[in-house]
């Protein structure tokens, strides 16, 4: 449906202007952009891509309407830290220029109580294309910590025996649905802020729903229903607190992935899962990955943040080593190795920044904490 308010060009301009690259080359322009680790998962995600550029060019540029069924809607799953949402950034917001949002998946509730409504997800989208509701028919939906939106289950619910509204996650799950499934749904231009504007409608037939969550507890949850539980004499001890040990930073491997049941267990509506047509699981980066985002994002950047203000900054080898195992320890992927440098690096600039005097600002190991020094 067109927009109210077209600003840019037509469609079908917007379209054929993307820029069409092969799933491989896709993978490499992410390699490009800084993003480390996880070949599977980005060969994956390079496929996702490259057929969310194709269905949009046969319908724009073609006239082919997308067949029953071809949406894509996938599910990425793996610890904090690994690179879900990061991925999809930069595959279709930077590589394929698409319209793309990545929402929190704790902003919402169920319609008529505090936070967002899932309907706003299209809202966002329709600003994300420059409220143009053809361009914003060809994006992309992203909502991270997924996860949080299961609860502990309910058969009632489940039955629909209650007919109450509720503000658990379960209100979210059931009116994402019908968004993932829909082939048009209706949202409103101003986020519902006001009653006075009409709902605008959304062609679905080509958005790819992505939603990401670290899935913490997911493998025990698994495996735990993998496992035969015995009472008395039977019993094999040790096995009752598999779920609670479980290590924050672990992979879901496609047997875990492929218990369907599991989903339910861990407080997820079945129907939604199965809207999923693609899982796809990360897995929590090694050493020597985090080393190369190290360099090639966090010190990178600071770098030229330093040499802006006439500072050179040079790290150590052994600083990039103690980073890198902080992060391994605290499982906090590469998200740990912001964290770790930060204060060191803000002091060093409240102390340095704004004086404009050339010099060089080393980062030093000592005594198992990291100093900067100037030379």
């Amino acid at each position: 449906m067109p927009s109210a308010f077209p600003e840019g060009p037509p469609v079908q301009e917007r379209v054929a202007a993307l820029e069409v690259l092969s799933p491989q080359e896709i993978d490499a322009r992410l390699g490009d952009l800084g993003y480390r680790g996880q070949s599977e998962a980005r060969r994956a995600a390079s496929v996702l891509a490259y057929r969310h550029l194709r269905r949009i060019r046969r319908l724009y540029l073609e006239g082919l309407e997308p067949e029953p069924g071809t949406r894509e809607n996938a599910l990425f799953l793996g610890p904090t830290g690994s690179g879900k949402t990061f991925l999809v950034e930069l595959m279709f917001r930077e590589i394929l220029g698409v319209p793309t949002v990545l929402a929190d998946a704790t902003q919402f509730s169920e319609t008529g109580y505090v936070g967002d409504d899932v309907s706003t997800l299209l809202s966002r989208l329709y600003e994300a294309a420059e409220r143009d509701a053809a361009w914003a028919a060809c994006g992309v939906i992203c909502m991270d910590e997924f996860d949080k939106l299961a609860t502990s289950r309910s058969d009632s619910r489940f039955s629909g025996q209650q007919t109450t509204k509720d503000v658990s996650g379960f209100g979210v799950q059931r009116s994402l649905l019908h968004l993932l499934s829909a082939a048009q749904a209706t949202f409103p231009p101003d986020f519902g802020f006001t009653s006075r504007i009409r709902a605008e409608s959304l062609d679905m037939g080509c958005i790819t729903f992505i939603a990401c969550g670290a899935f913490s507890g997911f493998r025990g949850t698994a495996e735990t229903m993998a496992h035969v539980e015995r009472v008395g004499f039977g019993r094999e001890p040790g096995k009752g607190g598999q779920k609670d040990l479980e290590s924050i930073a672990t992979r879901i491997t496609e047997e875990h992935l492929e218990n369907t049941t599991a989903f339910a267990r861990y407080g997820f509506i079945p129907e939604l899962i199965g809207r999923f047509n693609r899982l796809v699981s990360f897995s929590p980066l090694d050493a020597a990955t985090l080393g190369d985002i190290l360099q090639d994002n966090v010190l990178r950047t600071w770098e030229r943040e330093f040499a802006h203000e006439g500072l050179q900054l040079t790290v150590e080898p052994a600083v990039r080593e103690w980073i890198v195992a902080r992060a391994l320890k605290r499982e906090t992927g590469a998200r740990g190795l912001r964290t770790a440098l930060a204060p060191v690096l803000e002091q060093a600039a409240y102390e340095h920044f704004g004086h404009g005097k050339a010099a060089t600002v080393r980062l030093v190991l000592k005594d198992d904490a990291v100093h900067a020094v100037r030379d």
